[in-house]
C-alpha cells in the first residue's frame, strides 16, 4: 500500500502528496479566489495553502466561529494572508444571494472559485458572479471555476436525476445525484464557456476519501471519524505521511493499534490443546481467524456456508502451517436446522470446546426470509448464532471446569448498533417487509448481537460459569459481507480497499478478545481495536436484553 501511496503518476504527485507539495514554488499574488464550506476539511486547508501562495481568499462559510477560528489561525501560519469571510448557507439561496452582493460590495475582482455544493446554489451564484469573466479578459489571467465532486456520482439513481421526485426521502442516492449534478453542470458550463470564448476553465474532481465532517450525518462511516481519519486521506493530504504513520502505529492500553494484525496481536501464544469454532470461515475475518489461531496451535473447526471455499481456505491453512488441526462442517445460520446439524456433528466429533466466534454475517441485503420465514438480518446475524449458542454452551462450561481453562465466546458486532429501527428491535414487525430498511436491518441485528452478548455473560456470571462473553467491532474491513449493496461494495473494492483496514488488521480484535491472556476474566465488555470502548445506552439496557432473549428463544422453540 505504502508502494502506491508514493507512485508518482503523469501529473508528477501522488495520492499521497498534500496541497503544499502541489503548490511549491508557485506565486500566485493578486489572485482572487471564493472558497465556499471554508470553515473546515478540505475548504479551510484550500484557504490555508491558497493564502499561504499569495492569494486573497475570501471564504464562504455558514458556522462564523468556525470560520473565525479557521481564519485567525491562516493568519497566525502566514501573517501577510490576505482573507476575508462572509457568511454563506448554500441551503439557502437568499443566503447565497446575500453572499453574492456581499462579495459584490468589497469591489474585488475574481479569478478562482472554488465550490462543494449542490446545483441550485451555483446556478445562484453565478447569475450573480458573472465577474469572473471580466476579470479574465481585463487581468488577461485565465480564470478558473473548480467544482469538487465525488467518484460517488457513478452511484446515482437508474435514471441519474430524479427531476420528478427530487426531494425523495432515501438517505443515500440523493448523493450521488448531488454529485452527479455537479459533474453534470461542470461539463455543461464549461461547454458554454468555451461558446462564449471566455478565458475560465470549468473543471470537477473527486478529492479522494478523506476524513472530515461532510459524512457527520452518516455514522456507519463513523469508521471515518475514528479509524478511518487515520487511514482514508487527511485534509492537508492531511498531514505529511510519516506523522500519520506514528499516529496508526501508537500504541493504546492494550499494546496494539488499529494497524496491529492479527498475528501481530497473538505473537507468542500458545494456543495448543484449545479448540475453537469458527463461523462465517470461508472468507474475510473469519478465514483470517482461522488462519491465526491455527498458527498458534488451537485446533479449528470451521463452520461455512460455502463447501469449497471453505475446501480452499483450509487447503492454504494447512499449506502455510503443515501441523495446522483444522475441520469443516456445514453450517448456513440463517437455517436454524442447519444450526442444529452443525452441532450435532460437532459433538459426534468428541471434542471439548473453548472458544466460539460467532463471525458469519450479512450486510444491507435487499427484504428476504429465511426459509424459517424470519427477516434475513436477523435470522443469519443474530437468531442463528443465538441458537448456536444456546446448543453449545453446556459443552463450554463442562469444558471450561473440566481443564480449568476459562471459555471465551467472542460475538463479531459492529458499530452499526448505533442505528438501528427506531424503537431498537422491532419485535411485532421483526419480519414484516412495511418500513424495511436494509441499513437499520442491519443496525438491528447488530444491536441484538451485543444485548445477547451482555444477558449471556450477565447469566454466566451468575451460574459461576468460567465462561466470558465479549462482543466487538471489527472496524471498516474490505470483505465480501458488503457484496449486496453494490454502492459500498464499489467504493471499498477501488479506492476503499487502500484505506480501510486490511483482513488482517480487521481480524486482530476477533484474534485478541478469543486468545489474549490480557483479558482473562473479563467478560461482558465491547472491544474496538483491541480495546474496551463504552456503549450508547440503548445497548445497555438489560430489560431489552430480557426481551430479545425470550423473544429469541421463542423463535427457536
Amino acid at each position: 500500500m505504502w508502494g502506491l501511496l508514493r507512485r508518482r503518476s503523469p501529473s508528477g504527485f501522488s495520492p499521497s502528496s498534500t496541497a503544499e507539495e502541489v503548490t511549491a514554488g508557485i506565486d500566485a499574488s493578486g489572485l482572487v479566489a471564493v472558497v465556499t464550506g471554508a470553515s473546515s476539511g478540505i475548504g479551510a486547508e484550500t484557504c490555508r495553502v491558497l493564502a499561504m501562495r499569495g492569494v486573497h481568499v475570501v471564504m464562504g462559510i455558514r458556522n462564523s466561529s468556525a470560520g473565525a477560528r479557521v481564519r485567525d489561525e491562516i493568519l497566525k501560519q502566514v501573517p501577510a494572508a490576505k482573507v476575508e469571510m462572509l457568511g454563506l448557507d448554500l441551503s439557502s439561496m437568499s443566503s447565497v444571494r446575500r453572499f453574492a452582493a456581499n462579495f459584490n460590495a468589497l469591489n474585488l475582482p475574481l479569478n478562482i472559485l472554488m465550490h462543494c455544493f449542490q446545483r441550485m446554489a451555483l446556478r445562484c451564484i453565478f447569475q450573480r458572479i458573472t465577474l469572473i469573466k471580466v476579470t479574465a479578459i481585463e487581468s488577461g489571467i485565465e480564470g478558473r471555476i473548480v467544482i469538487v465532486s465525488s467518484t460517488s456520482y457513478r452511484y446515482s439513481y437508474r435514471e441519474g436525476i430524479r427531476f420528478d421526485k427530487i426531494n425523495n426521502e432515501s438517505r443515500f442516492l440523493p448523493y450521488a445525484q448531488s454529485k452527479f449534478a455537479n459533474v453534470l453542470h461542470s461539463n455543461l458550463l464549461s461547454s458554454n464557456l468555451k461558446e462564449q470564448e471566455a478565458k475560465v476553465t470549468v473543471n470537477s474532481l473527486h478529492p479522494g476519501a478523506a476524513a472530515t465532517n461532510i459524512i457527520r450525518h452518516w455514522d456507519f462511516l463513523g469508521v471515518s471519524a475514528s479509524l478511518g481519519k487515520f487511514l482514508v486521506k487527511v485534509v492537508e493530504q492531511l498531514f505529511p505521511r510519516r506523522q500519520m504513520w506514528g499516529l496508526l502505529r501508537r500504541r493504546s492500553p492494550s499494546g496494539f493499534s488499529p494497524s496491529s494484525t492479527a498475528e501481530e496481536v497473538t505473537a507468542g501464544i500458545d494456543g495448543s490443546g484449545l479448540v475453537a469454532i469458527v463461523t462465517g470461515a470461508s472468507s474475510g475475518i473469519g478465514a483470517e481467524t482461522c488462519r491465526v489461531l491455527a498458527m498458534r496451535g488451537v485446533h479449528v473447526v470451521m463452520g461455512v456456508r460455502n463447501s469449497s471455499a471453505g475446501e480452499h481456505v483450509r487447503d492454504e491453512i494447512v499449506k502455510q502451517v503443515p501441523a495446522a488441526k483444522i475441520e469443516m462442517l456445514d453450517l448456513d445460520l440463517s437455517s436454524m436446522s442447519s444450526v442444529r446439524k452443525f452441532t450435532e456433528n460437532f459433538n459426534a466429533m468428541n471434542l471439548p470446546l473453548n472458544i466460539l466466534i460467532n463471525n458469519a454475517g450479512i450486510a444491507f441485503v435487499p427484504f428476504n426470509l429465511s426459509e424459517d420465514g424470519i427477516e434475513l438480518h436477523f435470522s443469519t446475524n443474530h437468531l442463528g448464532h443465538f441458537l448456536l449458542t444456546d446448543l453449545l454452551l453446556e459443552k463450554m462450561k463442562v469444558t471450561a471446569t473440566e481443564t480449568g481453562i476459562e471459555g471465551r465466546i467472542v460475538i463479531v458486532a459492529s458499530d452499526s448498533y448505533r442505528h438501528p429501527y427506531r424503537e431498537g428491535i422491532r419485535f411485532d414487525k421483526i419480519s414484516d417487509e412495511s418500513g424495511y430498511n436494509k441499513i437499520l436491518a442491519y443496525g438491528q441485528s447488530k444491536l441484538a448481537n451485543i444485548l445477547h452478548s451482555n444477558l449471556l455473560s450477565s447469566n454466566l456470571k451468575e451460574q459461576d460459569a468460567k465462561v466470558a462473553v465479549n462482543c466487538l467491532h471489527p472496524g471498516a474491513v474490505a470483505t465480501n459481507i458488503m457484496r449486496h449493496w453494490d454502492f459500498v461494495n464499489g467504493m471499498l473494492s477501488t479506492v476503499g480497499k487502500f484505506f480501510v483496514k486490511s483482513v488482517e488488521q480487521g481480524a486482530a480484535t476477533v484474534c485478541y478478545v478469543a486468545l489474549h491472556p490480557q483479558i482473562a476474566g473479563v467478560t461482558g465488555k465491547y472491544f474496538v481495536d483491541c480495546n474496551i470502548i463504552g456503549l450508547k445506552s440503548h445497548a445497555l439496557d438489560m430489560e431489552l436484553s430480557k426481551r430479545l432473549w425470550d423473544f429469541s428463544l421463542n423463535l427457536i422453540h
